[in-house]
């Protein structure tokens, strides 16, 4: 006598209940570890694209109104080019996110306060030359300052360069040196305090 196929199934199952179940439970682990290993690549993707998105704010902030208030403040005039090395402007921004991270509102909820202080020379009595506060986000309230403090660098090459240039006739160059500090000042309180 032939069998039909659901007797059949029903017949291996009681014979061998483990094997089907361990099938099931094997099957289901796989599918959720791709599962999750699809969700954590999403995750790091849109944590990229949102840090991404961060560092075009601040490289616009830097590059367009820092750079800038640069000039007018230090008045450079038109002979010289203040210029910010990529190398430098991705340490700022990368030490700028690090800090503004576990802010409130994170980098947008910041003020950027810039000095630009003359001299290389750590023993130095002269003060930096405030150059400006600029909101990392006009709309947003800022929590927090970001005071960076940056110096022209003082590379013997440089110096060269930049005779060079003037006895051609061309611009010289003041460049911001890869030696600058970032602190970060909170301005709020957080509630530590307990009831009586």
């Amino acid at each position: 006598m032939i069998s039909k196929p659901s007797s059949l199934s029903k017949q291996f199952n009681e014979c061998y209940p483990m094997a089907i179940s361990e099938y099931k439970n094997d099957t289901m682990e796989d599918e959720m570890d791709t599962f999750n290993q699809s969700l954590d690549e999403a995750f790091q993707h849109l944590e990229k694209e949102r840090l991404a998105a961060l560092m075009k704010i601040l490289t616009r902030t830097l590059m367009n109104q820092v750079l800038y208030r640069c000039s007018k403040v230090l008045e450079l005039g038109p002979m010289i080019t203040l210029d910010l090395p990529t190398p430098t402007l991705h340490q700022i921004l990368n030490q700028m996110i690090i800090l503004a991270e576990r802010e409130p509102y994170g980098v947008r909820g910041g003020t950027l306060v810039v000095m630009f202080s003359p001299s290389t020379t750590p023993n130095s009595s002269t003060t930096p030359t405030k150059i400006g506060r600029f909101p990392l986000d006009p709309t947003t309230v800022s929590t927090y300052e970001l005071h960076l403090t940056l110096q022209p660098t003082s590379q013997v090459k440089l110096k060269l360069a930049n005779l060079v240039r003037r006895l051609q006739g061309k611009k010289a160059m003041l460049v911001v040196d890869n030696k600058f500090t970032l602190v970060k000042k909170k301005l709020y309180r957080s509630s530590t305090s307990s009831l009586h």
